[in-house]
Protein backbone atom coordinates (compact mmCIF):
# COMPACT_ATOMS: atom_id res chain seq x y z
CA UNK A 1 0.00 0.00 0.00
CA UNK A 2 2.84 2.42 0.81
CA UNK A 3 4.26 2.01 -2.70
CA UNK A 4 0.89 2.98 -4.18
CA UNK A 5 0.74 6.11 -2.05
CA UNK A 6 4.34 6.95 -2.92
CA UNK A 7 3.53 6.65 -6.61
CA UNK A 8 0.55 8.98 -6.23
CA UNK A 9 2.82 11.65 -4.76
CA UNK A 10 5.93 11.21 -6.90
CA UNK A 11 4.54 10.29 -10.33
CA UNK A 12 3.86 13.86 -11.51
CA UNK A 13 7.52 14.67 -10.77
CA UNK A 14 8.54 11.51 -12.63
CA UNK A 15 6.34 12.24 -15.64
CA UNK A 16 6.98 15.91 -16.26
CA UNK A 17 10.60 15.70 -17.58
CA UNK A 18 9.49 12.94 -19.96
CA UNK A 19 6.79 15.11 -21.58
CA UNK A 20 8.41 18.55 -21.54
CA UNK A 21 8.39 20.70 -24.67
CA UNK A 22 12.06 19.85 -25.21
CA UNK A 23 11.44 16.10 -24.96
CA UNK A 24 8.43 16.24 -27.27
CA UNK A 25 10.41 18.26 -29.80
CA UNK A 26 13.22 15.68 -29.73
CA UNK A 27 10.79 12.80 -30.20
CA UNK A 28 8.93 14.48 -33.06
CA UNK A 29 12.23 15.14 -34.84
CA UNK A 30 13.10 11.48 -34.42
CA UNK A 31 9.69 10.49 -35.80
CA UNK A 32 10.30 12.73 -38.83
CA UNK A 33 13.76 11.20 -39.31
CA UNK A 34 12.45 7.62 -39.34
CA UNK A 35 9.53 8.64 -41.53
CA UNK A 36 11.85 10.24 -44.08
CA UNK A 37 14.01 7.13 -44.09
CA UNK A 38 10.94 5.04 -44.86
CA UNK A 39 9.77 7.38 -47.63
CA UNK A 40 13.22 7.09 -49.23
CA UNK A 41 13.24 3.29 -48.75
CA UNK A 42 16.32 3.51 -46.53
CA UNK A 43 16.14 0.75 -43.89
CA UNK A 44 17.04 1.43 -40.26
CA UNK A 45 18.18 -1.54 -38.16
CA UNK A 46 15.84 -2.05 -35.23
CA UNK A 47 18.71 -2.51 -32.77
CA UNK A 48 19.82 1.10 -33.31
CA UNK A 49 16.40 2.55 -32.41
CA UNK A 50 16.23 1.70 -28.71
CA UNK A 51 15.03 4.49 -26.43
CA UNK A 52 13.54 4.39 -22.93
CA UNK A 53 10.97 7.03 -21.97
CA UNK A 54 8.30 5.15 -20.03
CA UNK A 55 8.94 1.58 -21.18
CA UNK A 56 10.70 -1.11 -19.17
CA UNK A 57 13.75 -1.08 -21.42
CA UNK A 58 14.26 0.46 -24.86
CA UNK A 59 10.85 -0.51 -26.29
CA UNK A 60 9.70 3.11 -26.67
CA UNK A 61 12.33 3.73 -29.32
CA UNK A 62 11.48 0.59 -31.30
CA UNK A 63 7.80 1.50 -31.21
CA UNK A 64 8.63 5.01 -32.42
CA UNK A 65 10.64 3.61 -35.34
CA UNK A 66 7.82 1.26 -36.32
CA UNK A 67 4.99 3.81 -36.19
CA UNK A 68 7.08 6.42 -38.02
CA UNK A 69 8.00 3.91 -40.72
CA UNK A 70 4.28 3.17 -41.12
CA UNK A 71 3.42 6.89 -40.96
CA UNK A 72 1.11 6.49 -37.95
CA UNK A 73 1.60 9.69 -35.98
CA UNK A 74 -1.66 9.51 -34.03
CA UNK A 75 -3.11 6.06 -33.66
CA UNK A 76 -5.10 3.74 -31.43
CA UNK A 77 -3.61 1.29 -28.92
CA UNK A 78 -4.58 -1.53 -26.58
CA UNK A 79 -2.40 -2.14 -23.53
CA UNK A 80 -3.14 -5.60 -22.10
CA UNK A 81 -1.58 -5.93 -18.66
CA UNK A 82 -1.05 -2.19 -18.35
CA UNK A 83 -0.07 -2.17 -14.66
CA UNK A 84 -0.29 1.49 -13.55
CA UNK A 85 -0.51 2.73 -17.16
CA UNK A 86 2.59 4.91 -16.64
CA UNK A 87 5.37 2.31 -16.67
CA UNK A 88 3.82 1.17 -19.91
CA UNK A 89 4.68 0.53 -23.54
CA UNK A 90 1.84 2.88 -24.47
CA UNK A 91 2.44 5.84 -22.13
CA UNK A 92 4.86 7.58 -24.50
CA UNK A 93 2.32 7.28 -27.31
CA UNK A 94 -0.33 9.03 -25.19
CA UNK A 95 1.76 11.69 -23.48
CA UNK A 96 3.97 12.70 -26.39
CA UNK A 97 1.98 11.77 -29.51
CA UNK A 98 -1.65 12.07 -28.35
CA UNK A 99 -2.64 8.53 -29.13
CA UNK A 100 -5.99 7.22 -27.91
CA UNK A 101 -6.74 3.78 -26.58
CA UNK A 102 -7.44 1.43 -23.73
CA UNK A 103 -5.46 0.29 -20.71
CA UNK A 104 -6.57 -3.10 -19.34
CA UNK A 105 -5.42 -4.58 -16.04
CA UNK A 106 -6.82 -6.73 -13.26
CA UNK A 107 -5.76 -4.30 -10.52
CA UNK A 108 -8.12 -1.34 -10.12
CA UNK A 109 -5.77 0.54 -7.78
CA UNK A 110 -3.08 0.56 -10.43
CA UNK A 111 -5.53 1.68 -13.09
CA UNK A 112 -6.67 4.50 -10.80
CA UNK A 113 -3.09 5.72 -10.49
CA UNK A 114 -2.82 5.87 -14.26
CA UNK A 115 -6.17 7.57 -14.78
CA UNK A 116 -5.38 10.16 -12.10
CA UNK A 117 -2.09 11.11 -13.76
CA UNK A 118 -3.46 11.24 -17.30
CA UNK A 119 -6.21 13.47 -15.96
CA UNK A 120 -3.68 15.64 -14.11
CA UNK A 121 -1.84 16.32 -17.36
CA UNK A 122 -5.04 16.98 -19.30
CA UNK A 123 -5.00 13.89 -21.48
CA UNK A 124 -8.36 12.42 -20.45
CA UNK A 125 -10.08 15.69 -21.39
CA UNK A 126 -8.66 15.86 -24.90
CA UNK A 127 -8.31 12.18 -25.77
CA UNK A 128 -10.49 9.09 -25.60
CA UNK A 129 -8.75 6.95 -22.99
CA UNK A 130 -10.33 3.97 -21.27
CA UNK A 131 -9.16 2.26 -18.08
CA UNK A 132 -10.69 -1.20 -17.94
CA UNK A 133 -10.49 -3.48 -14.92
CA UNK A 134 -10.45 -7.06 -16.12
CA UNK A 135 -8.41 -10.19 -15.50
CA UNK A 136 -8.02 -11.38 -19.07
CA UNK A 137 -8.15 -15.04 -20.05
CA UNK A 138 -8.40 -16.89 -23.36
CA UNK A 139 -12.08 -17.37 -22.57
CA UNK A 140 -12.98 -13.69 -22.11
CA UNK A 141 -10.49 -11.69 -24.19
CA UNK A 142 -12.79 -11.19 -27.18
CA UNK A 143 -15.83 -10.35 -25.05
CA UNK A 144 -13.90 -7.76 -23.03
CA UNK A 145 -12.60 -6.03 -26.14
CA UNK A 146 -16.00 -6.15 -27.82
CA UNK A 147 -17.78 -4.66 -24.79
CA UNK A 148 -15.30 -1.79 -24.80
CA UNK A 149 -15.77 -1.15 -28.53
CA UNK A 150 -12.30 -2.40 -29.41
CA UNK A 151 -13.21 -4.32 -32.54
CA UNK A 152 -12.01 -1.68 -35.01
CA UNK A 153 -8.57 -1.11 -36.53
CA UNK A 154 -5.91 -1.09 -33.82
CA UNK A 155 -2.48 0.31 -34.63
CA UNK A 156 -0.51 -1.05 -31.68
CA UNK A 157 -1.14 -3.69 -29.04
CA UNK A 158 1.08 -4.50 -26.06
CA UNK A 159 0.58 -7.77 -24.17
CA UNK A 160 2.30 -8.37 -20.82
CA UNK A 161 0.29 -10.56 -18.47
CA UNK A 162 2.99 -12.75 -16.96
CA UNK A 163 2.38 -16.25 -18.20
CA UNK A 164 -0.77 -16.42 -20.29
CA UNK A 165 0.36 -14.01 -23.01
CA UNK A 166 0.55 -16.83 -25.58
CA UNK A 167 -2.89 -18.29 -24.80
CA UNK A 168 -4.61 -14.90 -24.77
CA UNK A 169 -3.12 -13.84 -28.10
CA UNK A 170 -3.92 -17.25 -29.56
CA UNK A 171 -7.59 -16.83 -28.57
CA UNK A 172 -7.82 -13.21 -29.76
CA UNK A 173 -9.70 -12.94 -33.05
CA UNK A 174 -11.79 -9.78 -32.78
CA UNK A 175 -8.92 -7.50 -33.82
CA UNK A 176 -5.74 -7.76 -35.87
CA UNK A 177 -3.49 -4.91 -34.70
CA UNK A 178 -0.87 -3.63 -37.10
CA UNK A 179 1.91 -4.03 -34.53
CA UNK A 180 1.99 -6.49 -31.62
CA UNK A 181 4.51 -6.32 -28.78
CA UNK A 182 4.32 -9.37 -26.55
CA UNK A 183 6.34 -10.80 -23.70
CA UNK A 184 7.93 -14.23 -24.03
CA UNK A 185 9.94 -16.53 -21.80
CA UNK A 186 13.34 -15.91 -23.34
CA UNK A 187 15.00 -18.18 -20.76
CA UNK A 188 13.58 -21.14 -22.71
CA UNK A 189 15.97 -20.25 -25.52
CA UNK A 190 15.58 -22.27 -28.70
CA UNK A 191 13.14 -24.77 -27.21
CA UNK A 192 9.63 -24.91 -28.64
CA UNK A 193 7.68 -24.85 -25.39
CA UNK A 194 4.61 -23.18 -23.86
CA UNK A 195 3.78 -23.37 -20.14
CA UNK A 196 0.49 -21.71 -19.10
CA UNK A 197 0.11 -19.92 -15.78
CA UNK A 198 -0.89 -22.93 -13.70
CA UNK A 199 -0.55 -24.06 -10.10
CA UNK A 200 1.34 -27.14 -11.28
CA UNK A 201 4.26 -24.92 -12.25
CA UNK A 202 6.16 -22.18 -10.43
CA UNK A 203 5.89 -18.59 -11.75
CA UNK A 204 9.45 -18.74 -13.12
CA UNK A 205 8.30 -21.57 -15.38
CA UNK A 206 5.29 -19.80 -16.92
CA UNK A 207 5.32 -18.49 -20.47
CA UNK A 208 6.13 -19.32 -24.08
CA UNK A 209 9.55 -19.46 -25.64
CA UNK A 210 10.45 -16.89 -28.33
CA UNK A 211 10.36 -19.71 -30.86
CA UNK A 212 6.86 -20.78 -29.84
CA UNK A 213 5.61 -17.19 -29.79
CA UNK A 214 6.99 -16.58 -33.26
CA UNK A 215 5.33 -19.73 -34.59
CA UNK A 216 2.02 -18.51 -33.17
CA UNK A 217 2.57 -15.09 -34.75
CA UNK A 218 3.13 -16.73 -38.14
CA UNK A 219 -0.10 -18.71 -37.75
CA UNK A 220 -1.94 -15.47 -37.03
CA UNK A 221 -0.47 -13.64 -40.03
CA UNK A 222 2.41 -11.78 -38.39
CA UNK A 223 6.17 -11.53 -38.93
CA UNK A 224 8.88 -11.03 -36.32
CA UNK A 225 10.61 -7.69 -36.99
CA UNK A 226 12.30 -6.63 -33.73
CA UNK A 227 12.97 -7.33 -30.06
CA UNK A 228 14.35 -5.56 -27.05
CA UNK A 229 18.03 -6.08 -26.26
CA UNK A 230 17.31 -8.95 -23.84
CA UNK A 231 14.89 -10.68 -26.19
CA UNK A 232 11.96 -11.06 -23.76
CA UNK A 233 9.79 -8.55 -25.63
CA UNK A 234 9.31 -9.35 -29.29
CA UNK A 235 7.67 -7.17 -31.95
CA UNK A 236 5.47 -8.60 -34.70
CA UNK A 237 4.16 -6.78 -37.75
CA UNK A 238 1.05 -7.80 -39.66
CA UNK A 239 2.15 -9.47 -42.87
CA UNK A 240 0.49 -6.98 -45.20
CA UNK A 241 2.73 -4.24 -43.75
CA UNK A 242 6.11 -5.98 -43.94
CA UNK A 243 8.41 -4.40 -46.52
CA UNK A 244 12.05 -3.58 -47.24
CA UNK A 245 11.97 -0.73 -44.71
CA UNK A 246 10.73 -3.03 -41.93
CA UNK A 247 12.20 -6.39 -42.95
CA UNK A 248 11.64 -9.75 -41.27
CA UNK A 249 13.93 -10.75 -38.41
CA UNK A 250 14.86 -14.43 -38.28
CA UNK A 251 14.27 -15.93 -34.85
CA UNK A 252 17.49 -17.94 -35.16
CA UNK A 253 19.53 -14.77 -35.62
CA UNK A 254 17.82 -13.11 -32.67
CA UNK A 255 18.46 -16.04 -30.35
CA UNK A 256 22.13 -16.23 -31.32
CA UNK A 257 22.84 -12.78 -29.90
CA UNK A 258 25.19 -13.09 -26.88
CA UNK A 259 23.17 -10.65 -24.75
CA UNK A 260 20.16 -12.93 -25.17
CA UNK A 261 21.85 -16.34 -25.01
CA UNK A 262 23.35 -15.49 -21.63
CA UNK A 263 19.88 -15.62 -20.07
CA UNK A 264 18.93 -19.08 -21.35
CA UNK A 265 18.22 -21.79 -18.78
CA UNK A 266 20.78 -24.60 -18.93
CA UNK A 267 19.83 -27.84 -20.66
CA UNK A 268 19.34 -29.74 -17.39
CA UNK A 269 16.75 -27.19 -16.27
CA UNK A 270 14.99 -27.35 -19.62
CA UNK A 271 14.86 -31.14 -19.55
CA UNK A 272 13.27 -30.98 -16.11
CA UNK A 273 10.65 -28.50 -17.33
CA UNK A 274 9.92 -30.58 -20.45
CA UNK A 275 9.50 -33.72 -18.28
CA UNK A 276 7.19 -31.85 -15.91
CA UNK A 277 5.14 -30.64 -18.86
CA UNK A 278 4.74 -34.20 -20.15
CA UNK A 279 3.79 -35.36 -16.64
CA UNK A 280 0.86 -32.93 -16.59
CA UNK A 281 0.00 -33.59 -20.25
CA UNK A 282 0.13 -29.91 -21.26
Amino acid sequence: MWTTRLKQFLYPLYIYPKISWLKQNQLRKLFAYYNAKAVNAAPVHYASTGLKIFSNMEEDGVILWLIASLNIERGIFIDIGSNDCINSNCANLVFNFNWQGTFIDGNKKLLDIGERNYNLFGKTKRLTLRFVESFLTPQNINDVLDKNELSKEIDFMSVDIDGNDYAVWQALNIVQPKIVLIENKVEYGKHDIVIPADTSFSPDEWGASPLSMTKLAEQKGYTLVAANSKGFNTFYLRNDLVNTVIPPLKIEILLDQPSIKNDFYNEAAMIAIENKKRQFSI
